[in-house]
């Protein structure tokens, strides 16, 4: 009875989930999809702005540098004129002034130096790269153009360093070179302090797409080669455009970054971040929408069985007393503190069993009036046996209540007592109601009676647990009885019961051919029996009752009520 209320349960609580969840999840979701389309939207023009800004940033360092050197340039004229201390002293005030400036040299239209400061920092480095660099920046810058070559990493100094070249002119007419090394340390601070949550960061590359400025130091000094990332190759082929994208970096992380050009030709500034890290506001909104659908999941599911219950449970009670009621029980009646349809189904249930107890009742009255009819009919056939039937029927009850049986096997010993005899039908007047002592033949159908009172009663159905009862009221116990011959409990126990009730009242009971024996001697007798004909068990209860007067009142009660007290069978054996 269990099995319907889980059922029911389960099915309030997938139900409520269902009604509650499905939109919550269907609309989360919505919402995560949008919020998500128009972050990535918000995230890469952000990402686009901070890549512009870094990118201005560096610029105007390296215009400002450019500035500065400029001044000197102009002041090429001028410095001709001085004394080569002079200009020594010149070009390390410029040196001493700008710290990013790490060499000086002015240089003739062939190439020669006609002055240069250098800082030691310079010392023990790679002079051939340099000097190629060096070369390079000259050719440009005779050409009349500002020129500033990729960077040079240094690892073993942890430095890197860029050579700038301007022309020295005098009118149209380009006279010199202006070389200066410039350290790219404030470069590599303006973009090492651009951090975006957890692993957000900006770097530089140069005009090859090379690693040039990056907050790990090392993978800027050894200039690591970034063509292959998709953002660095994209921004390498579109040129001074920038842009924003979703890209797959070296390790396979997905990224959303931006990219922005320098006014210095080739360079350019890249500003990224792991996408899980770009969604955190998103993974957030994701782990709320988790926490409060579980919360929502638990209060539905706390809700669905406080539900369940209240309509389960009554309905449970109502089948459980429905099985009662279908098993005989019709006082059965189900309380229920609600107020609604339940309770009202409630209270229409107990009226039906109400009914139902009173249709019972007044069911069993008739039916025990026809069964008590019955053995009044059996009992008239012989005026000597009047009111036997009635009487086993109250001496086996009370043996019952000392032997302290259950309702059910009690009332089968009712109504087989009531009917032990109903067998009689089928034999004979003449035979029955002989005067004097039976024949071998004669008490040969007499024996009959017993099986012949089943087959009588055997179509009725309700009476189907109480036949064996019936037939077997003439077994002994150590089996010399008849009709069957069955032995000690393989007789029924309301058989061995109405053995002894019947025995009792045919003894104390007199007859045309035999006058009755006193109580004492009766049941000194029935005693002496007891593992022979009658159940040992069954006769200790027979003496408590006699002793406690219950049978002898019986008798008395009955004998005032007008019931002639006789025998039913003779005492011998032929009639026992």
């Amino acid at each position: 009875m269990v099995k319907p209320k889980r059922r029911l349960m389960f099915q309030l609580i997938v139900l409520l989930l269902l009604i509650a969840l499905v939109p919550l999840m269907i609309s989360d979701t919505n919402l995560v999809r949008i919020n998500e389309e128009y972050l990535e939207n918000d995230l890469l023009d952000s990402h686009t702005k901070l890549a512009r800004q870094t990118a201005e940033e560096v610029s105007g360092h390296l215009r400002n540098t450019v500035e500065k050197l400029e001044i000197i340039a102009r002041l090429q004229p001028l410095i001709r004129s001085f004394t080569d201390i002079q200009k020594y002293q010149l070009l390390f005030f410029f040196l001493e002034e700008y710290p990013d400036l790490i060499s000086i040299t002015l240089m003739d239209p062939k190439g020669n130096v006609w002055a240069e400061v250098v800082r030691p920092e310079l010392s023990a480095i790679n002079l051939e790269a340099r000097e190629k660099i060096r070369t390079q920046v000259f050719e440009e810058a005779f050409q009349g153009n500002v020129f500033i070559a990729d960077p040079m990493g240094i690892p073993e100094k942890e430095l890197s360093i860029l050579t700038i070249g301007l022309p020295i002119t005098s009118g149209n007419h380009v006279g010199g070179v202006l070389l200066a090394d410039m350290s790219m340390k404030k470069i590599w601070q303006i973009v090492e302090r651009i951090r975006i949550r957890r692993f957000g960061e900006a770097y530089l590359v140069d005009r090859r797409g090379r690693l040039i400025a990056h907050r790990e130091r090392a993978r800027a000094l050894r200039q690591e080669e970034m063509q292959d990332v998709e953002i660095v190759g994209k921004y390498l082929v579109l040129g001074k455009t920038g842009g924003a994208l979703p890209f797959v970096d070296k390790s396979g992380r997905e990224m959303l970054g931006a990219y922005a050009p320098l006014d210095l030709e080739g360079w350019g500034v890249v500003v990224q971040e792991p996408r899980q890290d770009a969604y955190i506001v998103v993974a957030e909104m994701k782990r709320q929408i988790l926490v409060w659908g579980v919360c929502t999941g638990i209060l539905v599911s706390v809700i669905g069985v406080w539900l369940a219950r209240r309509i389960s449970v009554p309905i449970t009670d109502f089948t459980r007393s429905a099985l009662r009621i279908a098993k005989g029980n019709f006082n059965e009646k189900i309380t229920v503190g609600a107020r609604n349809e339940i309770g009202q189904l409630a209270e229409t249930f107990n009226y039906m069993v109400k009914q139902l107890n009173r249709y019972d009742k007044n069911m069993r009255r008739l039916f025990m009036s026809a069964i008590a009819s019955l053995a009044a009919a059996i009992d008239e056939r012989d005026p000597y046996t009047r009111g036997h039937s009635d009487r086993v029927t109250q001496y086996s009850l009370a043996i019952a209540d000392e032997m302290g049986l259950p309702p059910k096997t009690r009332e089968v010993l009712h109504f087989a007592a009531l009917l032990h005899d109903v067998g009689k039908i089928g034999i004979d007047d003449e035979v029955l109601r002989k005067p004097t002592a039976l024949t071998k033949e004669e008490f040969d159908l007499i024996k009959q009676h017993p099986a012949k009172g089943a087959t009588i009663m055997a179509p009725i159905q309700q009476l189907k647990k109480i036949i064996p009862s019936m037939r077997h009221h003439h077994e002994r116990y150590d089996g010399e009885g008849y009709p069957d011959g069955l032995k000690g409990e393989d007789i029924p126990l309301p058989a061995r019961i109405i053995t002894v009730a019947d025995t009792f009242d045919a003894m104390s009971s007199d007859r045309p051919y035999q006058v009755a024996m006193s109580e004492p001697h009766v049941v000194k007798q029935i005693e002496a029996w007891a593992g022979s004909r009658f159940d040992p068990e069954v006769i200790k209860a027979f003496v408590v009752a006699h002793g406690a007067n219950k049978i002898i009142g019986l008798k008395r009660q009955l004998a005032e009520e007008g019931a002639v007290l006789e025998e039913s069978a003779p005492v011998s054996p032929q009639s026992v």
